[in-house]
């Protein structure tokens, strides 16, 4: 059988490519990647199957099969942009998409077609997302190859080159014996192919019709875990052994939050990669060590320090890396940037290798990516951005019919949204993961779900529907997520002992101070959390605790504005009240710089009630004013903001100013309790009774 397509003719049994009937010299790789993704054109063919095919090991690169699919689309000016002969498949791998036309050889006209017949793709190419759909598997090994495949593996050994007719007559006459000896053994295949049952053909379909690696791909980034562990476990030994899977199964491992057996295994891999001498594969596993340190917890240092090898090495093979290749590589070392608190060098690495991505058709890379820049604004106060990056990561998500990383963006969004008091849009955002919970319904951020719903219903004053989620979510007694949202739920509904024991476990649950995480979710967060609890026993006559001598040590030595605010509450209990109020304007001035409303509202707080403390109502009518004036809409809903108005109107002494401040509080309160203090200096300031029975009667629905 002989291939035409634009000018171009590939005869496989002869192992000849011509152009308008000019012989074409080329490496043998590129001729048996020309030849066997013209005769599999029907469908798909994975880079695996396609590596095993070429070099008969697994071990190779993606990178390596790319310059010989960069070879072959310049052998036959085939752009590699436009595509417009071989296409590249993402996530998957290659596709023949060039109109063929099939041609009988001369010399085997029974087992041809007798005429020339034109073929063309049988199934639409897949487009970049939805990435989630089943991709074509490799051929099983135990099938009869067919006739262009079985002549370019018994040329393999000859030449280092196709065009043989270049060597002379002697070669010219062992390609024409070579040919009537493989015409021959040709017709027997076919003839006993065709006396094939049934049930063969049927199974060679079944075989065909899924690719392993694409599809375990796939459900790990749906978050299907057990069905990759499942699927890793079935792959026969040329595939479980190949670095594809072997990366896949660390990978596996680091979510599963089992380190010491990935770094076992990451440790094996890295050797065989050494002795291959392939750059590439030794970059992605650098890469991967990176994620491992940091998902491990380690110091910035070891999460930077193998991605900048993992860069080094894609920067030394050249014009031999993908955008792939480097696009993991610089991702990885901003994620390590980001560790190191080098917030803008992270941040350009971070674009470049999510354009790099996005240009390879890593789509998944580049969603992480995204998410790993989200997280730097996050840090760098730039919660719009981070804001915009998580919707455009959730929108994909659902396009590409990924539940688990949409309800991971999902939940990003609500922790976004609470830091900036919009609990309307925190709560739509909450509703969207929760209906994807039962789509998942095992899924391993149920916890975090859960915990986040709970959160905003606690901001929104709705405490008994989040006590519900706090319950669930402490019976599922998950170790990855801390204790800091139910230390929050249980300061805002009075249990301020059980919100102390909830914040020491999460000062213990955190290993550094680093603050890149959103909703008090840090080391100093766990601190201010227990300090707020601490002063709330204390003002109800029971005994202040004493920090531990490491918390003593983060209080003396903040290094975020978080930390700063207990900082400031510590002097403040001490009566350092000079002392206090300086750190606490600093914090003000440093969060109202970032934009940052929730924190602002935080380091507010404590500072307004010491300046009332000290009887100064001006200058924390001052401070109130500058923190309303920043956001006033969102301000005016939230019954944190709005119970400092009422503190402040109580100690300035207008009637009118204190019945609409209360008014405004309690109907922001939902399930919560006013303080006792505000409520008691409320009814001393309102003197008719009306206004004391009213006071009763509110107090009485708490």
């Amino acid at each position: 059988m002989r291939y035409r397509f634009d000018d171009y003719t590939l005869n496989p049994a002869v192992l000849q490519l011509t152009k308008s009937g000019e012989p074409v010299d080329l490496p043998k790789r590129v001729f048996g990647c020309i030849s066997y993704l013209i005769e599999h054109r029907q469908r798909a063919i994975g880079r695996d199957e396609l590596i095993r095919k070429l070099w008969g090991r697994d071990n190779v690169s993606d990178n390596q099969l790319a310059h010989v699919v960069h070879a072959a689309r310049n052998v036959l000016n085939d752009d590699g942009t436009a595509q417009r002969l071989i296409r590249t498949v993402p996530g998957l791998g290659y596709h023949w998409v060039g109109e063929v036309t099939e041609t009988a050889d001369p010399i085997t006209p029974s087992i041809a077609p007798s005429q020339e017949q034109v073929i063309k793709p049988t199934f639409e190419t897949p487009s970049l997302a939805p990435m989630n759909e089943a991709a074509p598997a490799p051929e099983t090994e135990t099938e009869t190859p067919p006739q262009g495949h079985a002549a370019a593996e018994a040329s393999e050994p000859h030449t280092a080159t196709i065009a043989w007719h270049h060597s002379g007559k002697l070669r010219a006459a062992a390609a024409l014996a070579l040919t009537l000896v493989l015409v021959g053994v040709t017709a027997v295949s076919w003839q006993l192919r065709k006396a094939e049952p049934a049930a063969a053909t049927a199974q060679l379909a079944t075989a065909t019709a899924d690719h392993p690696f694409a599809r375990l791909e796939d459900a790990f980034w749906q978050g299907k875990y057990e069905e990759v562990r499942e699927g890793l476990a079935k792959l026969p030994a040329y595939h479980a052994d190949s670095p594809d899977a072997r990366l896949l199964d660390i990978r596996l491992d680091i979510v599963r939050g089992r380190f010491d057996r990935a770094a076992e295994k990451l440790l094996l891999q890295q050797a065989k990669a050494k002795a291959a001498d392939d750059p590439i594969w030794q970059a992605k596993l650098f890469v991967t060590q990176s994620f491992l340190n940091g998902s491990a917890g380690k110091p910035g240092l070891d999460v930077l320090a193998p991605a900048q090898l993992a860069v080094n090495l894609v920067e030394s093979a050249g014009h031999a890396a993908s955008p792939q290749a480097m696009g993991e590589a610089l991702s990885a070392r901003g994620y390590g940037l980001m560790k190191t608190d080098q917030l803008e060098p992270a941040v350009r690495d971070l674009i470049r290798a999510r354009a790099l991505l996005l240009k390879a058709g890593g789509t998944h890379d580049a969603a992480d990516t995204a998410d790993t820049l989200a997280r730097v604004q996050m840090r760098m106060g730039r919660l719009m951005d981070a804001l915009a990056l998580m919707n455009e990561i959730a929108d994909f998500s659902r396009q590409a019919k990924n539940p688990v990383q949409e309800i991971y963006a999902r939940n990003a969004i609500t922790k976004i949204q609470i830091e900036l008091l919009r609990w309307g849009d925190a709560l739509a955002s909450s509703d969207r993961s929760t209906h994807l919970l039962q789509t998942v319904p095992h899924s391993e951020r149920r916890t975090r779900v859960l915990q986040l719903r709970a959160l905003v219903l606690t901001g929104m004053g709705r405490l008994r529907e989040a006590t519900s989620l706090i319950e669930e979510g402490e019976a599922m007694n998950d170790a990855r997520y801390s204790s800091i949202i139910p230390a929050t739920y249980h300061l805002a509904s009075g249990h301020t002992e059980q919100a102390l024991a909830d914040a020491q476990q999460a000062d213990a649950f955190f290993r550094d101070n680093t603050d890149d995480s959103l909703n008090l979710e840090s080391k100093e967060g766990a601190l201010l959390l227990w300090m707020i609890a601490a002063q709330d026993l204390a003002a109800n006559g029971k005994a202040m605790p004493m920090p531990s001598p490491a918390q003593l040590e983060a209080l003396q030595q903040p290094t975020s504005d978080i930390g700063r605010i207990a900082s400031g509450r510590w002097l403040w209990s001490q009566g350092k009240s000079q002392d206090a109020e300086a750190q606490l304007r600093l914090a003000l001035a440093k969060t109202r710089q970032m934009g940052h409303l929730s924190r602002m509202l935080l380091a507010s707080e404590p500072l307004i009630e010491l300046l009332l403390q000290r009887g100064d109502a001006t200058a924390a009518e001052q401070v109130l004013a500058e923190l309303q004036g920043y956001d006033p809409q969102r301000l005016d809903q939230d019954y944190r903001a709005n119970l400092l108005g009422l503190r402040v109107a109580l100690a300035l002494g207008s009637r009118p100013d204190i019945a609409a401040a209360y008014q405004r509080t309690a109907a922001l309160a939902g399930e919560r309790t006013l303080p006792a203090q505000v409520l008691f200096a409320y009814e001393a300031k309102m003197r008719s009774p009306n206004d004391r029975r009213t006071v009763k009667n509110t107090a009485s629905r708490f």
